[in-house]
């Protein structure tokens, strides 16, 4: 019996930062499902993966993610969504992300 294959796949769309959350670079594992990022605005957060992410996103050094920062302590957040490269040249060519910023929090 063949398989059945879907022709009528559109591309997700890739998300964007809505208020209250920030894209970071991600600078150092942790250990321990935390990460040092350098986030956009210019502030340096200890980041938390949620449970749901653990096993099934694995984070490196210089990875593109969305985080959205705590209420309580502005210094901590917690990852969203981690973008492929793909999807960080989009952002790229839509504007949200300045190609020269990126190498300096990468660098």
């Amino acid at each position: 019996m063949p398989k059945k294959t879907q022709d009528n796949t559109t591309p997700r769309e890739i998300p964007r930062p809505a208020e209250g959350e920030v894209i970071c670079v991600v600078k150092k594992t942790l250990g321990g499902d935390h990460l040092s990022v350098r986030c956009f605005d210019g502030v340096e957060r200890l980041a938390r993966i949620p449970g749901r992410m653990k096993k099934k996103v694995w984070m490196r050094e210089g990875d593109v993610i969305l985080a959205a920062p705590w209420d309580i302590q502005s210094n901590k957040c917690d990852v969203v969504y981690k973008y492929g490269n793909d999807e960080v040249r989009k952002l790229i060519e839509f504007g949200v992300i300045d190609p020269n910023i990126l190498d300096q929090l990468r660098g």
